[in-house]
């Protein structure tokens, strides 16, 4: 029991941080808001630490060649980077046209005249039970809540999954795919050593073999030595 206490005041310490206790302000102050940002955010670090992790290994890597080592690499790193950019964006852009989406997709769920007839068949229901009761109700009130409940579930869900679905899945591999093509497309497309190029045959020259080695193709006419001199 006596580790308990060290324990205990680190955890004390901890929770009464500044950092702490603004980030409970904010979840205190808006719980869905404060929420979605910190399910990103948490799945953003994630990506971050697993792009480092890809770079390192990719680089210290012995079964990949040397001379593929660092593009392999570098793709890892912009994929990463593309994961992160793109989560960020979605879930911000989202953040921002969520509302107006939920307003268009259950207008016929939450609006003024829909919200009118609830209320008068809520206080009637109310009536017949107990004349008193429509009184102490806050009808509108409760209705708003569930309004407010209902849009946070659906700005969560959705700004997470366009983050996460979106943003990860569907726009990165859009761009890393062609991307990475190209890339490759150039390392391929460099110039080789010079030193290691194969010795050319001048036109000169291959004329002169040619006149030279026809001879003796007329006396073997299955040999295909006359082929790697043809045009």
């Amino acid at each position: 029991m006596a580790g308990i206490n060290p324990i205990g005041k680190a955890i004390a310490k901890a929770t009464n941080s500044k950092p702490a206790v603004w980030l409970g302000n904010k979840f205190e102050k808006n719980p869905e808001g404060a929420l979605a940002a910190a399910t990103v955010t948490s799945i953003v670090l994630k990506d971050g630490i697993g792009c480092v992790m890809y770079v390192t290994q990719s680089l210290n890597n012995k079964k990949i060649p040397d001379e593929k080592r660092k593009f392999v690499a570098a793709l890892d790193l912009t994929n990463g980077v593309l994961m992160i950019a793109a989560q960020i964006a979605m879930f911000l852009a989202m953040r921002k046209y969520s509302g107006p989406i939920f307003e268009k997709l259950f207008k016929k769920s939450f609006n003024p005249e829909n919200k009118s007839n609830i209320i008068s068949k809520i206080r009637m229901l109310a009536a017949k039970a107990n004349k008193d009761i429509p009184k102490k109700l806050k009808v509108e009130k409760e209705y708003e809540e569930v309004k407010k409940d209902a849009l946070d579930l659906f700005k969560f869900v959705v700004d997470i999954a366009a983050a996460t679905i979106v943003g990860k899945r569907i726009i990165v591999p859009l761009i890393a795919t062609p991307l990475a093509k190209k890339v490759e497309k150039k390392m391929d497309n460099k110039k080789v050593d010079p030193a290691k190029e194969e010795p050319k045959i001048e036109k000169d020259e291959k004329e002169q073999l040619l006149e030279n080695a026809s001879p003796n193709f007329s006396n073997n006419p299955n040999t295909n030595l006359l082929n790697k001199f043809q045009k």
